[in-house]
Parts: C-alpha cells; structure tokens; sequence
C-alpha cells in the first residue's frame, strides 16, 4: 500500500509528516510513504520523498494539484493532510474503490445546505484516493487554466465541486469525522469529540496541535 502528504513552507513541521507515517506503520509494516516537500529536513529517513516547489503564496494547499499530475502515481495511494489523525486502519477507505475517479471526502458531518452555504461545496479534500488513471481531467484544467482557477477559487475543494465533481466519487460515510463538528448529520454531530473511526480531520480546530501532541503519545 502507498500514502503520501504534502508539506511546504513553514506551517507544519517534520513532526506532522512522522507521525502520520508512525501511525501508517501501525497498521501495514509495508506502507510506502511519500512526502511532496520543499524541504526533507527532519523528515524520517524512510520517508519517500518528491520535491516540489513552494509557489503558491499564503494558499499554499494548492500545491496539492501536484498531485495530480501524471506519473506519479502507479498504484491506489491515500492522501493525508498532515492536521489528520489516523485512530484506525485507513484501509476501510477502500471499500468503494474507483480506479476511475478521484476519491475525496464529503463534509457528511454538514448537512448539504449547510456545506454549500459555508463552505460553498461538499467537497473535503483532506483525504483522497490517487491513481494515475482517476486525475487527468484536473490535471489537464490546471495545465491549462491554472491563473484563472486560483482566482477564481479560494481552494481546491470548491473548485472541484464546481469544475470536477463527476470525476470524483465520495467515500462512505462514518469512515471520517471532523474533530470540530462532528461525524454524519444528523445523528452524530457533536463537536470537539474523539471518536473511534478511522481517519479523524482537524480543519480550522484552533487547540489542533495541542491536541494532536497528546493523540501522538498514544501506542
């Protein structure tokens, strides 16, 4: 199995990207790990690591489209943002696999009026399912038109539920939950809670490292 996450600039240390590589390693002694980074230095030594450059400003998540590009690739691989913390296997992630598409979250802690009115889209990128055969048609809009799209969107996660939503397909629900509001509306939405499901995601948690530090301690 193959993982990897994206760090640039100076927002998350090495520790971010080690521990989400101690966590794979708890589950599958295999894992292949990646690391898109400007900068290796503290990084594991098995870490795999791809350079990549530090373009894009104070939106620096838009490097993720370089994950897309063709290539780099082979194999189903799992993206993590570095605030996710994994409590279980995220292989269950796999269930729905579509060698076709591209994989991302839904915000099924929201419900979908509320997603689009907040976030403007359904769409959470924090995690996703890579191959070299789900990504072309990003890749070939951010070849093409990559000025207009980041004007035109703040993050990648709007931009592919307007521009690319029928190329992408969401993950089960229940797989995920955000730490701040919670796992599927409208059942299981209470807020700041850890919950025993595979892949918790810290977006916009103001104490995420305070509390990432203690879930790091744990076996």
């Amino acid at each position: 199995m193959q993982a990897v996450s994206v760090k640039v600039g100076d927002r998350y240390g090495p520790e971010f990207v080690n521990q989400i590589y101690r966590r794979l390693l708890s589950f599958n002694k295999d894992i292949v790990y990646y690391c898109m980074t400007d900068d290796r230095k503290g990084l594991n030594k098995n870490i795999e690591v791809i350079p990549v450059a530090d373009e894009f400003g104070d939106r620096k998540w838009w490097t993720k489209i370089e994950l897309f590009k063709p290539g780099v690739f082979d194999e189903p691989t799992l993206y993590f943002d570095l605030d996710c913390f994994l409590h279980q296997s995220p292989w269950e992630l796999l269930q729905n696999y579509n060698k076709d598409k591209l994989g991302v979250l839904k915000t099924y802690w929201f419900s979908d009026d509320v997603a689009t009115k907040i976030h403007q889209c359904t769409v959470n990128t924090s995690v996703m399912m890579i191959n070299e055969n789900n990504c072309e048609p990003l890749w070939k809009e951010c070849e093409d038109n990559m000025e207009k799209i980041y004007k035109s969107f703040y993050g990648l996660d709007p931009w592919i539920y307007r521009r690319h939503l029928n190329d992408t397909y969401f993950f089960q629900p229940g797989l995920t939950y955000s730490f701040k509001h919670g796992c599927v509306f409208p059942n299981d939405t209470e807020s700041n809670k850890l919950r025993m499901v595979p892949v918790c995601v810290f977006d916009d948690v103001q104490n995420r490292d305070e509390i990432l530090n203690e879930l790091w301690q744990y076996k």
